[in-house]
C-alpha cells in the first residue's frame, strides 16, 4: 500500500503544481487576507483534485461520463466564474490589508476555489492521462490500492497549496505598500484566464455556435 500511496503523492503534486488561476487566486489571497485564508484557499483545490483522483482510481464510469458530456458547459461556466471573480478583485474599493477575513470569507475561500476547481474538466482528463503513466486507474484494481492512492493524492495537492500559502504569507509582510497594485493586478490576470477559458470552449467546439 505504500507504494500506491507514493504514486498518488506524486501525482497530487504533478497535478497541482501547474502554477494557472487557481494558484494565482490562492496565493494573492495568501498575500492580501492572511495565511488562514491562503490555506482554506489551497484546501478546496486539493479536495478538488482529491473528488477527480477517486473518479480515475476507482473507476466511476457515470460520473466521468457526465464529465466528458458536459466538459463544453463546466469550461465556459468555469471560465465565466472566473472573469466575475476577477472583475470583483479588481473593483473592490477596500485596500486588501484594511480587510478582516471573518467565517464568511474564510467559508466563501474553501468554497469558490473547490468550485472553480471542479469546472474544470482538463484535471480530470490529466488524471486520466497520468493514471495511465503510472499504471493506474485499472478495473480490476483493488479497492485498497485505489484508497491509497487518493489519499497520496490529497497529500501530494495539499503539500503545494500549503507552500503557496505560506509563500504569499511571507510576501505579505514584504509587499504591504503594493497590496492594491497587487489586487489588482491579480484581478486583471483573472479576467483574462476567464475569458480564455470561455473563447476556448466556443471555439474548438464550433456547435455551440449558433
Amino acid at each position: 500500500m505504500a507504494l500506491y500511496f507514493l504514486k498518488g503523492l506524486a501525482i497530487g503534486l504533478i497535478i497541482a503544481m501547474p502554477f494557472g488561476p487557481v494558484g494565482l487566486l490562492c496565493l494573492q489571497r495568501a498575500i492580501t487576507m492572511g495565511l488562514r485564508v491562503g490555506l482554506l484557499s489551497g484546501l478546496g483545490a486539493g479536495l478538488a483534485d482529491t473528488f477527480y483522483g477517486a473518479v480515475a482510481a476507482f473507476g466511476l464510469t457515470y460520473i466521468s461520463d457526465f464529465l466528458t458530456a458536459h466538459h463544453i458547459l463546466l469550461q465556459s461556466v468555469g471560465g465565466g466564474f472566473l472573469v466575475l471573480m476577477g472583475i470583483r478583485l479588481y473593483l473592490a474599493k477596500k485596500a486588501p490589508k484594511q480587510i478582516e477575513p471573518s467565517h464568511s470569507h474564510f467559508a466563501g475561500a474553501f468554497a469558490s476555489i473547490f468550485f472553480l476547481t471542479l469546472t474544470n474538466p482538463m484535471t480530470f482528463v490529466a488524471f486520466l492521462a497520468i493514471f495511465a503513466g503510472f499504471g493506474l486507474g485499472q478495473a480490476e484494481a483493488r479497492v485498497h490500492h485505489a484508497i491509497s492512492v487518493v489519499v497520496g493524492v490529497f497529500f501530494g495537492a495539499m503539500v503545494w497549496w500549503v507552500a503557496i500559502a505560506l509563500g504569499g504569507k511571507l510576501l505579505r509582510f514584504r509587499l504591504l505598500n503594493q497590496l492594491p497594485k497587487i489586487r489588482k493586478g491579480s484581478g486583471v490576470i483573472i479576467i483574462l484566464f476567464g475569458i480564455w477559458a470561455v473563447l476556448d470552449a466556443v471555439f474548438r467546439f464550433p456547435s455551440l455556435l449558433p
